[in-house]
């Protein structure tokens, strides 16, 4: 069996979560093919030498240089329209997996799409018009088009069921898992020094994690600092995170602080100076109202990294009972956590304790070889229909 890959709208560092799903599922289905069994994956300008560096010593992938831009949406949808099923069928792929969210006009063979959550339809301030509309044609035509929707929870799974009308048997889950890395403890010295060129500061720090969407809700996590700002005054409030349409909510929260400089902004680090900083923070707010899963906070667990977030659509089915769930939207709320959790005392480093085992444990739970394994049985399914 041959399993083309569609990974022509990856961009590195701009796509978000889905980058990582690509990446980290390629990776181990790789691992998983039988000797009868080819990847044919098909790359983009972008993205070419990342997924090389990714996947050239793995046997049974073939990559295919496409040369497209696909900074040029536009162009990406013609190419995928009219020239990408010709190199499907001279490839001779017999399933095609669309990563993207969205499947293609006129594959010559069946097709598993993920579609990893309907946020559009949530927070449609996230997207400018020409995006919504194109989103709002191109997911539910992908639904129809396609033989198996791949998404990454069962909240998700229910929405794609009730707002999309795709038959439940059709939905299957493949639940994300974090990189091992995050787990592999680094040295303190190289945390300390990364920590200071990253923050100009030496002393601990609230993390938050998210690019600047309106649905993330960071304005709640620097309110919330604000209120407890005062009682730890060597605290600092790093936030990591592309700029994004909820941007402007984010910077007049922080020009609302005493003292804005406590609070650092980073749009863009290297995957080694984020795990440093999860490694080093002491608390990680994730203040999020919308979420097909939530895969910052198992990040947050394997580095032992007490969580609070909401307790909205997917989230709890990552953080379990292994984070705290603070009120939505309520700074005073995420405020009340953060105290506990920062506070000088012997309860408050038992709790610390206590949340860490947890949530390493709960990580753990999770693995790219399952979320592979469904994909991979999604593709034989529809393959054995097909014959």
């Amino acid at each position: 069996m041959k399993i083309g890959v569609n990974a022509l709208f990856l961009i590195p560092s701009e796509v978000g979560g889905s980058e990582t799903v690509v990446r980290q599922t390629l990776l181990a289905l790789a691992r998983q093919l039988s000797d009868s069994d080819e990847l044919v994956v098909f790359l983009n300008a972008e993205n070419r030498n990342v997924l090389l560096r990714d996947l050239r010593k793995e046997p049974r992938v073939r990559l295919v240089d496409t040369n497209i831009r696909a900074t040029s949406r536009i162009r990406r949808f013609l190419f995928e329209s009219f020239v990408l099923p010709k190199l499907l069928r001279a490839a001779g792929v017999d399933v095609l997996w669309n990563p993207g969210n969205t499947a293609i006009l006129h594959a010559p063979c069946p097709q598993l799409t993920t579609i990893y959550d309907l946020q559009y339809k949530h927070f449609p301030d996230d997207f400018n018009r020409a995006t919504l509309r194109t989103l709002a044609t191109l997911v539910p035509f992908s639904a129809r088009k396609s033989q198996i929707i791949l998404t990454i929870s069962e909240f998700s799974r229910h929405e794609l069921v009730d707002l999309l009308h795709v038959p439940f048997q059709n939905v299957r889950v493949a639940k994300l898992a974090a990189e091992a890395s995050f787990a592999m403890e680094l040295p303190g010295d190289f945390l300390a020094e990364r920590v200071m060129t990253l923050t100009h500061y030496p002393n601990p720090f609230v993390l938050v994690v998210a690019n600047s969407y309106t649905h993330k809700n960071l304005e709640t996590a620097v309110r919330a600092f604000r209120l407890i700002a005062d009682e730890f005054p060597e605290h600092r409030l790093v936030i990591i995170g592309r700029p994004r349409r909820g941007e402007p909510l984010l910077q007049q929260a922080i020009q609302e602080l005493p003292d804005p400089s406590r609070v650092t902004r980073i749009s863009y680090i290297e995957h080694k100076d984020l795990v440093a900083l999860f490694q080093r923070a002491e608390v990680f707010l994730f203040p999020s109202l919308h979420e097909g899963f939530g895969l910052p906070i198992l990040e947050a667990f394997c580095c032992g990294l007490p969580v609070i977030c909401c307790r909205e659509t997917a989230i709890p089915e990552v953080a379990g009972d292994c984070a705290i769930y603070a009120k939505s939207a309520d700074p005073e709320d995420f405020a009340r956590h953060l105290r506990t959790l920062l506070a000088n005392t012997s309860e408050a480093l038992a709790l610390r304790q206590q949340l860490a085992e947890k949530g390493r444990a709960r990580a753990r739970e999770f693995s790219w070889s399952e979320s592979a394994a469904v994909l991979l049985d999604a593709a034989r399914s529809v393959t054995q229909k097909d014959e």
